[in-house]
């Protein structure tokens, strides 16, 4: 899994045209057909350091399960405030449905 490392990157797919947004996160997607790169992104408003880790790390397993199928791009998820509460199989169903959406899969 290759990252988004520096702030001109996450600004480059910030200002992308596909989006997707629910009440849990919100995607960003940029493509480009060389690699797959993704970043999470959770503000201090979400909770502790404690509950913003958990939420990276169920936003990275459900992008893992789903890696071998997306098209070539970078993609950035955005948790919103209350995404520590939801439940992992609504969370993951709400990914897909946005994936397909975007016409990502």
């Amino acid at each position: 899994m290759v990252t988004l490392n520096t702030k001109q990157d996450f600004n480059r797919v910030y200002r992308s045209q596909k989006r997707w947004h629910n009440a849990y996160f919100v995607l960003f997607f940029r493509e480009d057909a060389q690699q797959k790169r993704i970043g999470f992104s959770v503000s201090k408003k979400v909770g502790n350091a404690v509950c913003r880790n958990r939420i990276k790390r169920r936003l990275r397993a459900i992008y893992r399960e789903s890696m071998l199928d997306l098209r070539g791009g970078d993609m950035i998820l955005l948790a919103k405030n209350g995404l520590d509460k939801v439940a992992y199989k609504t969370l993951q169903s709400n990914y897909k449905y946005a994936l397909i959406r975007l016409g990502l899969v």
